[in-house]
């Protein structure tokens, strides 16, 4: 696991919104695929990871009939499994250790989204 790993963000539960879990899913997802593009040993720059995982994440929303402007928790929740049968169908067991570490930091946050 990367030292630079992404780390759910401690915030105060009032901080804890639907759009503030979408927008920590795209960092969380650019931490989890700069480890992937790692261990595959391809390079990129931080802008095309970054354009990569927003086209990726905004794609599963739209795949789960999930909105991306206005989520909610169980569109974010919806996506956030798609996205993760994603990559480990694309990673297999290399990627499993980055999978699990990202999937429950998320969840850490998803969990606290009022129901």
């Amino acid at each position: 696991m990367a030292t630079d790993a992404y780390v759910a963000p401690r915030v105060r539960d009032a901080e804890v919104t639907t759009a503030f879990v979408r927008d920590e899913l795209l960092r969380c997802f650019e931490s989890a695929n700069r480890e992937f593009l790692e261990i595959l040993g391809q390079p990129a720059t931080e802008a095309q990871v970054r354009e990569q995982v927003h086209g990726f994440v905004t794609g599963v929303f739209q795949q789960c009939g999930a909105s991306f402007e206005n989520p909610t928790k169980q569109g974010i929740l919806t996506a956030i499994e798609q996205c993760r049968a994603n990559a480990e169908q694309m990673m297999g067991a290399p990627g499993a250790d980055v999978i699990r570490h990202h999937y429950s930091e998320m969840m850490k946050l998803v969990r606290r989204l009022p129901e």
